[in-house]
């Protein structure tokens, strides 16, 4: 493998996955930044990193870096993916969700193409072997004509339903989507990660091959949210937890990234927290089936993807453009719930439905 150059901006949690791939396939992180002098001392410690930064502008001007990870909130992946492409970064490894709205998205990409530069947005599901099972026994048609897909997952559409929905994508090959149905709870009007989130979610959306999925996200649970832990501040803390714990989404076993696929002959079940993680029934089975899988670290095969996408100027799995039409979905149900209406696709706008319900800055 080639010695390529690494920096990575933010040093937080997720910070310590991307570096630990990194070394895992024996490349050099040659810099880091972030803005708390802290994390930043304590994560060039752990990693050796040589030279260290509170101001990534300067990072990327001074250091002629090859790969650039964005390990930072998502209000920040859009100004940072595009100062990487321009400084010269061959592949930039950015954390998910993409970005805010699709014009930030397009915005990435376009910089990206013109720079040359290869993007890969970190969903990191679709390198897990869990779901790459479910998608090998979708395209075998073990389980005949796939008629309906039902996903669940626990978080929020921005945080947590961008892996259910790119999942759902992925185990189907990533066709396009026709319309989208959607509905969100804005009760708390909370924030997460520094920007809005909704409380709840549903969406419901048909594939050109009439494929029809539906997929429910839910942040109400029975306790209160835990501030400093994952994107949690002060602005994510229920404040009528009473009401949150007698809906309690979770009471009903809803895990994490659960996927139940329909098919004319079967069904195929699968999620990184159930047990057992994947199972499904063909034709003519009577009982289910537990394939014997061996998870391999995700972080790792997304950078050999995304340098094997630089070497060959190929797409990686996870692309940007893939990225974006994930995004594309979330936007629309922001938006059928905020016009109140079935959304057609392609989604013409720039801003993020969401926002503006809750800001209330434009009328329907």
């Amino acid at each position: 493998m080639r010695n390529y150059r690494v920096g990575i901006i933010g040093c937080g949690n997720i910070a310590n996955a991307h570096a630990k791939a990194y070394l895992k396939l024996g490349l050099r992180i040659v810099a880091a930044c972030d803005i708390d002098n802290k994390k930043l001392t304590s994560f060039k410690e752990r990693y050796g990193v040589k030279r260290a930064y509170v101001d990534y502008n300067k990072m990327l001007k001074r250091e002629e870096l090859d790969i650039v990870s964005i390990c930072t909130w998502p209000t920040l992946h859009c100004e940072m993916t595009i100062a990487a492409a321009e400084a010269g970064a061959k592949g930039i490894f950015c954390e998910k969700p993409m970005a805010l709205n699709l014009k930030e998205a397009d915005m990435m990409l376009e910089a990206c193409r013109k720079a040359g530069s290869k993007l890969l947005i970190g969903h990191i599901r679709r390198y897990m072997t869990i779901y790459n099972k479910a998608k090998e026994i979708v395209t075998s048609g073990i389980v005949g004509e796939v008629t309906f897909i039902h996903g669940m997952t626990v978080g929020d559409l921005m945080s947590d339903g961008t892996h259910l929905i790119d999942l759902v994508r992925f185990i189907i090959g990533d066709r396009k989507v026709r319309w989208v149905f959607g509905q969100v709870d804005l009760y708390e009007k909370r924030k997460r990660y520094g920007h809005y989130v909704e409380d709840a979610a549903i969406g419901y959306f048909e594939f050109e091959n009439n494929v029809r999925a539906f997929i429910e996200v839910s942040q109400l649970t029975g306790s209160q949210v835990s501030v400093g832990n994952v994107g949690f501040t002060k602005e994510s803390i229920f404040k009528d937890l009473a009401r949150a714990q007698k809906i309690n989404w979770w009471r009903g076993g809803v895990k994490y990234c659960t996927i139940h696929v329909m098919g004319t002959e079967g069904r195929i079940e699968v999620g990184e927290w159930e047990k057992p993680k994947i199972k499904y029934k063909g034709k003519g089975d009577s009982d289910w089936r537990f394939p014997l899988v061996k998870e391999r670290d995700p972080f790792v095969e997304e950078v050999r993807d995304l340098i094997r996408s630089i070497e060959e100027d190929t797409d990686p799995l996870s692309s940007g453009e893939q990225a974006r039409n994930t995004l594309e979905i979330m936007m629309a149900i922001y938006e059928s719930a905020y016009r109140r209406e079935v959304t057609l696709l392609p989604l013409e706008i720039d801003y993020n439905p969401l926002f503006v319900m809750i800001e209330g800055g434009a009328s329907n």
